[in-house]
């Protein structure tokens, strides 16, 4: 797998990935601080997924996106949510999250994060030859 093309920009600043999950019901990316978190429901969209040609990219809205501060979460909608198949074996999760500020849904009792979040965006490859019985775990 090639992770330098992997990224995670908050508010247009690179922090980096230390981990990448994927397993039947989500994907989770985790920054290189571990401080914030990306988990995106997938479940059921796996036969979309599946049936996505090498080359071609789609346009997924799955069922929901959680950002989380310091394991402190918040839903978070896209303005750009594509799947690219780029092998029989490798699949690209490209998501974009704009406008936050105003949209947010913070699920904590300050109503908040440490950092006031205005944009997201992800982008990660993924090798199912690397799955072992449904699950994908890289750490970098």
């Amino acid at each position: 797998m090639m992770h330098e093309q992997n990224m995670m920009n908050l508010n247009g600043v690179d922090i980096g990935i230390s981990k990448i999950e994927l397993n039947r019901s989500e994907l989770l990316v985790i920054d290189k601080s571990c401080k914030y978190c990306l988990k995106v429901y997938v479940m059921y969209d796996w036969k979309y997924i599946n049936s996505i040609k090498v080359g071609e990219t789609k346009d997924i809205d799955f069922n929901e996106y959680c950002l989380s501060e310091n394991n402190e979460s918040a839903l978070i909608w896209p303005v750009k949510s594509q799947v690219e198949k780029i092998s029989d074996d490798s699949i690209c999760f490209h998501m974009a999250f704009e406008d936050l500020s105003d949209s947010i849904a913070y699920m904590n009792k300050r109503g908040c994060f440490d950092v006031e979040i205005n944009s997201l965006e992800v982008k990660v490859l993924v090798d199912y030859n690397d799955c072992a019985e449904g699950f994908i775990s890289y750490n970098f």
